[in-house]
């Protein structure tokens, strides 16, 4: 397992960029969630979307859901695979679990194209996400009112945090209703 210390901030995202962001989703309870990280990932500039081994959610069932999305879906069948695709396209694996090693989102610790990994809702990383993530990051909270938020709800805050970070540029808002 690598440790934390190679995620350091650029003085300027776009100094160095145009970063890139991705998702993975493995070990994922819920349908609900994986759909609700699917939405974020196409608000917040996401560029691909890796769906590793999740032999519960089919991307045949919920086809009309991925037509929606502004980024292309990728089925992996393993962790080893997708790792193995993220080092051949120089995308680093960030873990976002409550560990020792990870850095708190506010310092911003991004560096380079991210693929973005969240734990399970119940139990964290396993032992096998943990082993192909470069870094940690976690979420700090300002309560004492849980010990860990929901999934879908973790992965759009770092997701929006690190389309800031990277200046991706925003959507024009479409009105739904006239006012």
């Amino acid at each position: 397992m690598a440790t934390s210390s190679r995620m350091t901030a650029p003085v300027s995202a776009n100094s160095t960029g145009p970063w890139k962001q991705y998702l993975i989703i493995n070990n994922v309870q819920k349908v609900k969630n994986i759909k609700n990280m699917l939405i974020s990932a196409s608000a917040f500039g996401v560029s691909e979307i890796f769906v590793v081994g999740q032999k519960k959610f089919s991307l045949e069932e919920h086809e009309a859901l991925l037509q929606m999305l502004s980024c292309p879906v990728t089925r992996m069948a393993s962790l080893a695979e997708c790792q193995a695709h993220c080092k051949a396209n120089n995308i680093r694996i960030a873990g976002v679990e409550i560990l020792s090693s990870a850095r708190s989102l506010l310092e911003m610790p991004f560096s380079g194209h991210t693929a973005f990994m969240m734990g399970n809702e119940g139990s964290g990383m396993n032992t096998t996400q943990i082993a192909v993530c470069d870094d940690f990051i976690y979420i700090p909270q300002y309560g004492g009112g849980t010990a860990s938020l929901n999934v879908s709800v973790a992965a759009s805050i770092i997701m929006q945090t690190f389309a800031v970070w990277a200046g991706i540029p925003t959507a024009t808002p479409q009105a739904t209703a006239p006012l």
